[in-house]
């Protein structure tokens, strides 16, 4: 089944309602690997056909540009639009290597980077950073009115969540995302209230 997207009408008096989508797992997930442009491992597009007949009609769909978010959106929607605002975090040198194997060659730096969210050991994007760019593209939905489904990665649906309820960015250690784990927002034009956080399968 696919949810079709279509050009939203006019915005005045309408409710914001955002859906914010994990993308489905990858091989990084099951190797606990620095990586998001991996694609979508094949048993996922089975639940992505049972997600799809649970959700409702979305006017926008977006995705992030890595390929699982790709994969993650075209299986939802027909019409489904990139947006560069939801990439993933850059981890710089640290992409495409496993956790573990940074914990051995590189302890000082990682866990620089895990006390840190203003640091970025890796040479990539810090925490702070990401969060800046999400939330500055969260920001700009307020008056749009409709429903819109934007299709992600965990750490960045993680930055959106601990904005909306205001939790400083060390917080984002205590939160667990799985793939297709799912944020809804609602925005009445001034602020946005969290709807539901949790899993989406």
């Amino acid at each position: 089944m696919s949810i079709q997207a279509t050009e939203p009408g006019p915005a005045a008096g309408r409710t914001t309602r955002l859906t914010v989508l994990c993308r489905g797992a990858t091989a990084a997930n099951l190797q606990t690997r620095f990586s998001s442009d991996d694609p979508l491992l094949v048993k996922e597009h089975t639940h992505l056909g049972k997600l799809a007949g649970a959700l409702r009609r979305f006017d926008t769909v977006l995705h992030a540009p890595e390929r699982s978010a790709v994969e993650t959106a075209g299986a939802l929607s027909g019409n489904s639009a990139p947006c560069a605002a939801l990439r993933d975090v850059n981890y710089g040198r640290w992409n495409g290597q496993r956790a573990t194997d940074i914990a051995e060659r590189s302890p000082e730096d990682l866990q620089r980077w895990r006390e840190d969210p203003f640091s970025a050991p890796h040479g990539g994007e810090s925490f702070d950073a990401a969060q800046v760019r999400a939330v500055a593209w969260l920001q700009g939905l307020h008056a749009k009115g409709g429903n819109t489904l934007a299709v992600t990665h965990a750490v960045i649906l993680k930055l959106l969540f601990l904005q909306v309820v205001g939790a400083p960015l060390t917080s984002i250690w205590h939160i667990d995302v799985e793939p297709l784990g799912m944020l809804v927002l609602t925005s009445d034009g001034r602020r946005w209230t969290l709807r539901r956080f949790g899993p989406g399968r």
